[in-house]
């Protein structure tokens, strides 16, 4: 009696393989240290270790002593907006934007889902690799048909193949700082992104959630900050603030029909976000004093993982990387090391299952989308520095 079937967009989406891996891991490593007497290494997640600012917890329970627990507005309250709207002048160079271009949202997530449901049923595109929710999630969830454009082994751009694509789409996904490369798309490469996008007709989809995680002198280059309206810039408050449960975030563009219509759906799905939490991110933006403090020591931690992994992985002959530029991740290709014989499904998890053999949990590339099955993630985030290098020990035994 019970047995019909559902709608297609809820049954069709997956949790993403990152948490299926994750609760693997937490039965692995129990196993593996009564064995062993070593920790499991986790290289997983994109969490992180640092603990939110003390002045952004202060400011939000200041806003719960003074009654701030009512409905929120929709679409974000006004000190918000006029906060992101100060950080988008200060730091994007974003100007001429009015609260009337931003939606407030739960996370980056949020955004990103209400962006890709505004093309519901239309085809889009984005670059492979591919953080994994977007195919586990928002594209089943929209209905969407999504083309994979492989990026260069180097992780480089090529625009004839972008470009050829680009002509049969709604709209262009872009995340940079980029997840699972690091790789940190250039002033250039951004401008001539949203130009094509802008030339054909697509939208694009900007997913900024790595925007202040960025080493070696890179700067981030927001397309907001372009006086195009078919930009869709997405911003989390999660990683640059520690604030990873907080689920804040917030949409912005210049074309003024968007926010209209996330902000009906944002209402649809939440009814807005917690009024409290919008005033702790108000004095997360506000602060810049305390925020840029925060941002500079979890960046130094940040720097000394990232090197620590990158000069113990380059010690190994035979792995192909390149050096992240930002976020908190490195891609490396392991095709030297996987026999040729396998068929695919093992093919994916050679490497994944070698690793995981000594103790250390990562992410396989096939999660990532099509083109990348030899590349594995590993994630810095939560990893310290001795870890890695226990890490980088056990990986040498490994492929020596």
């Amino acid at each position: 009696m019970f047995d019909k079937k559902f709608n297609e967009a809820i049954e069709n989406i997956r949790l993403s393989p990152i948490v299926a891996i994750s609760e693997l891991a937490k039965k692995k490593s129990a196993a593996f240290t009564e064995k062993t007497g070593k920790k499991f290494i986790l290289f997983q997640r994109g969490e992180i270790d640092f603990s939110t600012p003390t002045y952004i917890i202060e400011a939000a329970k200041k806003a719960l002593d003074n009654g701030l627990t009512k409905y929120p507005k929709s679409g974000g309250e006004d000190e918000f907006k006029d906060a992101i709207l100060f950080k988008l002048k200060d730091y994007n160079n974003a100007e001429g934007l009015s609260r009337d271009n931003v939606t407030c949202t739960y996370g980056g997530q949020e955004a990103l889902e209400l962006s890709f449901k505004l093309f519901e049923g239309k085809k889009g595109a984005g670059f492979a690799p591919c953080w994994s929710c977007v195919l586990e999630n928002f594209v089943p969830y929209a209905r969407i048909d999504f083309i994979e454009v492989p990026l260069r082994d180097d992780f480089n751009v090529d625009y004839n193949i972008l470009e050829n694509i680009l002509k049969d789409v709604s709209f262009f996904y872009l995340n940079t700082p980029h997840n699972p490369t690091g790789k940190v798309f250039s002033e250039d490469e951004v401008r001539r992104i949203a130009e094509i996008c802008y030339k054909l007709g697509v939208f694009v989809i900007s997913d900024e959630a790595y925007e202040r995680i960025l080493y070696d002198g890179n700067k981030h280059f927001s397309p907001i900050s372009l006086p195009y309206d078919n930009i869709i810039s997405i911003f989390t408050l999660s990683k640059t603030y520690s604030m990873t449960g907080w689920r804040l975030g917030y949409l912005v563009t210049r074309n003024k029909r968007i926010p209209e219509l996330t902000k009906l759906g944002d209402y649809t799905q939440t009814a807005g976000v917690t009024t409290f939490l919008q005033y702790a991110g108000k004095e997360a933006l506000l602060n810049k004093e305390e925020g840029e403090k925060a941002i500079t020591n979890m960046l130094i931690e940040f720097d000394k993982r990232r090197n620590a992994l990158y000069n113990g992985l380059k010690s190994i002959e035979g792995i192909e990387f390149q050096k992240p530029e930002g976020a908190f991740y490195l891609f490396p290709k392991f095709t030297s090391f996987i026999p040729n014989h396998l068929d695919e499904e093992k093919r994916k998890l050679y490497i994944f299952e070698k690793l995981m053999d000594v103790g250390i949990i990562t992410v396989y590339g096939s999660c990532f989308g099509k083109f990348f099955g030899d590349n594995i993630r590993f994630s810095f985030s939560t990893t310290p520095v001795n870890l890695i290098e226990e890490g980088i020990s056990r990986i040498t035994e490994v492929f020596k």
